[in-house]
């Protein structure tokens, strides 16, 4: 009976002392919260003013069909999150939990990368979006002769926009710190493969004007050289 009167004791004192840290931890969820629901709400009107809503459409991220508010809704959720995270790293600090607030730390400053990565990628992608419309738009008529050009065109800047997003998705593996030999290998093979696959569609595609080129270039050599000699085998040679 004293031995459990004594359990009891010690644990009813322990619990006293960890009370102010149970306290204080819980106001730092409380007062954390109110905040980031704060940083939330004055981030989504100040994104949508700066026209982050208008670059996520222009990305092709906004694949709901109220996307004019899309990015900033996106942008607030990140806010509000990564505040909740910072406010439960020091919550579990105060509740004397040190490796739950190592590992949100440790996120933390992760974090970053992420961010760099993500803007790499964003910016790969507005690049090869605005490169294959530039293509789409200022690729001219074309002559007569000349349709199975006209008809590759969609293909080739569809080639040259997935290698720039292969590029920058490379860039952003790299700066997330994940396996970077292994990128880098995957990098230099995806590189060559898109550059063979360029090459044989350029050279199988242009087959045909090639050959129209060579022949008429014959042709006018054939018919100088015939001016030149007055020879009616070579004249005859000329005409078709």
């Amino acid at each position: 009976m004293d031995r459990s009167t004594y359990w009891l004791r010690a644990a009813w004192n322990d619990f006293l002392a960890f009370l102010p840290d149970l306290l204080w931890g819980l106001a730092i969820l409380v007062v954390g919260y109110f905040i980031a629901r704060l940083l939330g709400g004055i981030a989504r009107p100040l994104l949508h003013r700066v026209g982050f809503d208008r670059l996520v459409d222009r990305l092709g991220l906004a694949v709901r069909a109220d996307r004019t508010e899309q990015g900033s809704r996106w942008g607030a959720s990140i806010v509000f999150w990564v505040t909740m995270l910072i406010v439960v790293m020091y919550a579990a600090d105060a509740w004397r939990l040190g490796a739950v607030a190592s590992g949100i730390a440790a996120i933390i400053a992760y974090l970053p990368h992420v961010l760099a990565a993500a803007v790499i990628f964003g910016a790969a992608l507005l690049f090869g979006n605005w490169v294959r419309g530039r293509m789409l738009e200022t690729g001219g008529a074309s002559a007569p002769g000349d349709l199975s050009v006209a008809s590759q065109r969609p293909l080739v800047a569809g080639a040259i926009r997935a290698g720039i997003l292969a590029l920058g998705a490379f860039m952003a593996l790299r700066e997330l710190q994940i396996a970077e030999e292994i990128v880098t290998l995957a990098f230099s093979l995806t590189l060559g493969a898109i550059a063979l696959a360029a090459a044989l569609a350029f050279g199988l595609g242009s087959r045909d004007v090639a050959g129209r080129v060579m022949r008429r270039w014959y042709e006018e050599r054939l018919g100088k050289r015939a001016g030149l000699s007055g020879g009616e085998d070579d004249s005859q040679i000329i005409q078709p």
